[in-house]
């Protein structure tokens, strides 16, 4: 794990720190900081955990992101996330920048006990906060601000992961098994396009949610409760509106695989549930869609050329590599199929 408070030198003086600054802003009956960790820090986004605030002293995650993902992010926290039938973590407050192009948002901290894919008990607790959220018909202020996350969104990200790599097998800088593990990835890609009529009839029939976009390990706690123990989800940078098949990837990359029996169960009330081949199916296309996130982010979002700068996002190709080839044999889209 990179060490994110080595990136940051914090003043003498906490209370001069940006984050705390604009909490302030937020909250001016506030006392002086105690703490501040730096829980992540990239060029457009920060997040920091500011210990000795909020109510009963308890710590509030401060995040600057841009405006957008924060206006989003700060409608779902308010608007819909109320609605669940499962605890939620609360929103204190919005504070645009100067200039408009990033906000602070000040979030309920979701706490440090981890999640497991490998505890039953913790994949149950995650079907069913799934199931809560995707029985919930979208309000239209929130259906309308949500980006697209249909079948379109991801086909127009495989075609650029596609391009993308294509670009690089003539880079001079790549060894030859580094071009071998780009084409294969590329042939990947373009066995799934060309199955893609079948994932996108099946996915257009079901309805459309919202879709947490990144439902991985890193964004859930684990937090006790009065009957046990309860699941906070956080981070909803990537949601959107469509089919939650990429929800419910299952063991692929950190991804929660939630349980599909709970899942399933915990829709059984509603008018059309999925039956357990039809949810085993949206399972499968999800890990498909997550498959095809997780290529484009490195295939687009690496902009450097250089062999030493590329090592990272091969690596991860190369990790993927088995799930690739499971993913399309769990849709029979495989070669011998």
């Amino acid at each position: 794990m990179p060490d994110y408070a080595a990136m940051e030198i914090l003043p003498a003086d906490l209370a001069e720190h940006r984050a705390v600054k604009a909490w302030r802003q937020v909250c001016p009956e506030w006392f002086e900081p105690e703490r501040i960790e730096v829980l992540k820090l990239k060029r457009k986004s920060a997040v920091y955990r500011l210990t000795g605030n909020g109510a009963e002293h308890s710590p509030v995650i401060a995040k600057r992101c841009p405006a957008a993902t924060a206006s989003l992010e700060r409608m779902i926290y308010e608007e819909f996330l109320p609605r669940l039938s499962v605890p939620a973590l609360r929103c204190f407050g919005f504070l645009p920048e100067a200039g408009g192009e990033f906000c602070w948002l000040f979030i309920e901290d979701a706490g440090v006990n981890r999640y497991s894919p490998s505890n039953n008990e913790h994949r149950a607790l995650a079907a069913r906060w799934l199931g809560s959220l995707h029985r919930v018909a979208l309000p239209d202020g929130l259906r309308a601000a949500l980006p697209e996350r249909g079948p379109d969104h991801y086909l127009q990200r495989l075609r650029d992961s596609t391009t993308r790599l294509r670009r690089r097998f003539d880079n001079p800088e790549l060894p030859a098994h580094e071009v071998d593990l780009l084409r294969g990835v590329v042939a990947w890609c373009e066995k799934v396009e060309a199955h893609w009529s079948e994932a996108e009839e099946f996915l257009r029939a079901l309805p459309r949610r919202l879709v947490h976009g990144d439902f991985v390990i890193k964004n859930l706690r684990l937090r006790d409760g009065e009957n046990g123990p309860v699941l906070l989800v956080y981070d909803f940078e990537r949601a959107g509106c469509g089919v939650p098949a990429t929800d419910l990837a299952q063991l692929v990359g950190k991804c929660v695989s939630p349980s599909l029996e709970v899942y399933r169960a915990a829709l059984a009330s509603d008018d059309a549930p999925l039956d357990e081949r039809d949810l085993q199916r949206l399972a499968n296309f999800g890990n498909v869609l997550r498959l095809v996130d997780k290529i484009y982010w490195e295939a687009l979002t690496r902009q450097g050329e250089t062999y030493e700068f590329l090592l990272k996002p091969l690596a991860v190709l190369r990790m993927y590599e088995p799930q690739l080839a499971a993913a399309l044999r769990a849709v029979n889209w495989s070669d011998h199929d």
